[in-house]
């Protein structure tokens, strides 16, 4: 989505969506996307540079994943930015248009902080991977998707907190290349793992077991 008309439209409301569980394996196969609810659809609109398209997300225990198609084969270079505090009064304000106010973000995948007017504040995160907080991608070069994972251990080296303290966070993907483009800002917030039918069905007998023991 060329800029002028992206931001406008984003203005109107960020996408907000429960989270998906999922174990990806950053491979560059993409099989395991396919059951992921689509958050921010945007093809083809950036002629000639990177052009975000499709955007899904899921999480494990450990991980942030993120998946990203691109309609032109053009990907780097790729933003992540991750708005932790859901509020764009503060971090680092994407174009100036007030969609998030983010604290960490991933050039590809190279990890940096950004701060109130600041869209690096040398400041860092530590964690997986690489001790930096980096990102774990799929391919760096242009190909039509890409995937990664992001601790969700890493932490801000600026006061220790951890960078996903909220479940609920904003998220926008997003490329100064070419016009720019960028994604729905996407609410997302972390899944957790459904029980399997065996422990929900122990869990049942073991209530009915106390329910009887009661009377």
């Amino acid at each position: 989505m060329k800029k002028s008309l992206s931001l406008i439209a984003a203005l109107l409301g960020s996408n907000a969506q429960a989270g998906t569980f999922l174990t990806a394996t950053i491979d560059g196969s993409f099989a395991e996307w396919a059951g992921v609810p689509v958050l921010s659809a945007d093809g083809g609109d950036n002629a000639g540079f990177v052009d975000i398209g499709n955007v899904q997300i899921a999480n494990d225990d450990n991980f942030l994943y993120i998946s990203v198609t691109y309609p032109n084969t053009l990907s780097a270079p790729t933003y992540i930015s991750i708005d932790s505090d859901s509020n764009s009064a503060t971090g680092f304000d994407i174009f100036s248009v007030g969609l998030v106010g983010v604290e960490a973000s991933w050039q590809n995948d190279f990890p940096f902080t950004n701060g109130t007017g600041a869209f690096n504040n040398g400041l860092g995160m530590s964690g997986d991977f690489f001790g930096s907080g980096a990102a774990l991608i799929s391919s760096p070069g242009d190909v039509a998707q890409k995937e990664w994972a992001i601790s969700l251990e890493i932490t801000f080296n600026e006061d220790g907190s951890n960078v996903f303290d909220d479940p609920d966070f904003d998220i926008l993907i997003w490329t100064d290349a070419g016009a720019g483009d960028v994604s729905d800002p996407i609410s997302y917030t972390l899944a957790t793992a459904i029980p399997e039918p065996s422990s929900i069905a122990l869990l049942g007998l073991a209530s009915l077991g106390l329910l009887r023991r009661q009377r």
